[in-house]
């Protein structure tokens, strides 16, 4: 093999490398560790676009949940638990940092408040309802008769009014 190409195949081989490395060092992703996602799955996203969790950011270069999933794996490599980290963003940003509110306080009355709403709402509704809705006609001489005749072609049909318990599916 001369030369000339040996050296092409190793500044390739170097080149393909390097590009390796490159987009390597790129991937924004690379502190989402499983631990990171477990800690950033109870923090939000704050950057305003998305509503999403730091765990579950999708933008590229979000100017939140990438230096905040940094900042997480740091915290993680020092020691600190994964509830004194939480515990530690929230005292600095305030219950907004979390992605779902505490079930504790004033945050259990968010929790309870949309089921409170809507069965206060349905019982309005149905109050409402029954209160306007208008009385019933009553049934005129005619309709009267048409209902007593279809009654009784019902009973015939169904061969109560003549046997009362047989088999309605004998044959008479």
């Amino acid at each position: 093999m001369p030369v000339s190409l040996r050296r092409c195949s190793l500044r390739l081989v170097a080149t393909l490398f390097l590009s390796f490395a490159c987009l390597l060092a790129q991937d924004p992703t690379s502190d989402m560790t499983p631990s990171v996602a477990r800690v950033g799955d109870h923090l939000a996203c704050r950057c305003g676009v998305c509503r999403n969790t730091v765990a579950t950011c999708p933008m590229l270069h979000c100017e939140y949940s990438g230096p905040m999933r940094a900042r997480i794996k740091r915290m993680q490599d020092q020691g600190v638990s994964d509830q004194n980290i939480i515990k530690t963003v929230v005292k600095e940003q305030g219950v907004v940092a979390l992605a779902a509110p505490p079930a504790e306080g004033w945050g259990l009355f968010t929790w309870v408040m949309p089921g409170v709403a809507l069965l206060l709402g349905f019982l309005v509704y149905s109050w409402w309802v029954r209160r306007n809705r208008p009385d019933p006609e009553p049934v005129s001489d005619a309709d009267r008769a048409l209902l007593e005749r279809f009654r009784g072609q019902i009973e015939n049909e169904m061969g109560e009014s003549d046997t009362a318990g047989s088999d309605p599916n004998e044959k008479k």
